[in-house]
């Protein structure tokens, strides 16, 4: 294990990097960029215990189990020194504040591997899936087939994320795991935790680095993501479940006792619990349509 410190003005911050095997091919995961997403940080952590007592047959894995070591300490998503999204500022900049260089850091300790996976989560009311850009590269989707989690996603994400800056400007296969759980009471939800670490499991036996054969699925692949709004401030009540499959223009919840339809067909990957809902915070369900690749891929 290496112990990796950035500094800034007398504030420093530390993660750690476990190191398993060499050579190639050599995968890389990193969880916690978001201090308060820790169902990833868990699974990291597993992981990391099940390469001790099982190290690679081949190539390398390197973990870090917890990037924003400082923001997680609070239970929070942004660094408590400069309120900055960590996962907003990728590749970093040393000139600039804590978060940033500690972008950087993370940044260049990834430069090299061929897959970078990114463990996040998707709040508490989600389905496990898995997103990238993966129409853009085969390489990617090649990545993205090997995780035997059931829902990937075409999604190009957010500026300044680390797993779309890796894909686009260093051409590696990388991608973002999210998971249920987070928030800041620290909640982890195990057996999607479970269900994932078997999912990374699958896919270092896939290349040949753990012993075993792939016992999950392929996924299935849907386009990007889309999120159904109730239209306005009131009391919002379900209708649809997650996991069911919603066609364009059915009844997926009310509003003030008034239908709320989807506005596509798709999946729904995330339903909103009965809550009063206010302008600015529309949301309440978000769901993946089929995939629909471009004529190349």
């Amino acid at each position: 294990m290496r112990t990796i410190t950035v500094t800034e003005n007398g504030v420093s911050v530390q993660f750690d990097v476990h190191s398993f095997g060499q050579g190639a091919p050599r995968v890389f995961f990193t969880a916690g960029v978001h201090g308060d997403e820790v169902t990833g940080v868990y699974v990291a952590q597993k992981l990391i215990e099940r390469l001790a007592e099982h190290p690679p047959l081949r190539g390398r894995v390197d973990v870090i189990p917890t990037v924003n070591t400082a923001s997680m300490r609070c239970m929070q998503r942004r660094c408590p020194f400069d309120n900055v999204d960590l996962n907003r500022v990728f590749p970093g900049d040393a000139n600039k504040s804590i978060s940033h260089r500690l972008a950087q850091a993370v940044w260049r300790e990834t430069e090299g591997a061929d897959y970078l996976v990114d463990l996040h989560c998707c709040g508490a009311h989600g389905l496990p899936y898995f997103l990238s850009v993966y129409s853009e590269a085969e390489r990617i989707r090649e990545l993205m087939g090997r995780i035997t989690l059931p829902i990937a996603v075409h999604s190009d994400g957010t500026e300044g994320q680390l797993f779309l800056k890796a894909a686009r400007e260093r051409n590696q296969a990388a991608c973002i795991i999210e998971l249920p759980g987070g928030g800041g009471n620290g909640a982890v939800n195990l057996p999607v935790a479970g269900q994932c670490l078997a999912a990374l499991t699958d896919l270092l036996r896939s290349f040949g680095m753990l012993p075993g054969e792939v016992e999950g699925e392929a996924p299935t692949f849907y386009g990007a993501p889309l999120d159904a709004e109730c239209g306005g401030a009131g009391l919002w009540m379900p209708v649809v479940k997650m996991g069911e499959t919603v066609c364009e223009g059915q009844v997926i919840g009310t509003l003030d006792n008034k239908p709320v339809l989807a506005p596509a067909s798709g999946m729904a990957t995330s339903v909103r619990p009965a809550a009063y809902v206010r302008a600015g915070n529309l949301w309440v369900m978000t769901y993946a349509v089929p995939e629909q690749l471009p004529s190349e891929i």
